[in-house]
């Protein structure tokens, strides 16, 4: 089951049509097709590094010592864009004032909508009771999204 990352855009209200569901999980896509994949996503500095790596790891398969190590390298390099590349989807927009509004967990993208949307629709209908968390004073965030494989080094 995929955790979705519910984004949507500045100043956009949390049930705007617009909002993003960003799945925070393996892209197959990501991993047959790395570079392209990063530049279809708009990150163009990591889509062209990728690229760059890639050819480079080409080149080095032709020798008869540099196979193994080359292949090795695009498996590692394949894996890291497809387990951090809708993390990184997800800051890019972060960074361009979208809002983290939830992080739902469903099976697929159908139901992450279902629950998010249905979840809105119950709270505009209850009153708005004030609770204890709500007395307490709230340090804000300044991170992007707390989900992915490497550490945010205490940003939240």
């Amino acid at each position: 089951m995929a955790s979705y990352m519910i984004l949507t855009p500045p100043g956009a209200r949390a049930n705007d049509e617009r909002a993003r569901f960003v799945a925070d999980g393996f892209s197959w896509w990501a991993f047959l097709f790395p570079a392209l994949w990063l530049l279809a996503k708009r990150q163009w500095a990591i889509g062209i590094a990728v690229a760059v790596l890639q050819i480079s790891l080409i080149f080095l398969s032709n020798h008869e010592s540099g196979f193994l190590p080359s292949l090795l390298a695009q498996l590692a390099l394949r894996l890291v864009v497809a387990l951090e590349g809708p993390v990184l989807v997800a800051r890019s927009l972060t960074a361009r004032d979208w809002t983290l509004r939830s992080i739902v967990p469903a099976p697929n993208l159908e139901t992450a909508e279902e629950i998010y949307f249905t979840s809105l629709a119950s709270n505009e209908t209850k009153p708005a009771a004030p609770s204890p968390a709500d007395w307490t004073v709230r340090k804000p965030s300044s991170g992007g999204p707390g989900l992915g494989l490497f550490d945010s080094y205490g940003e939240r």
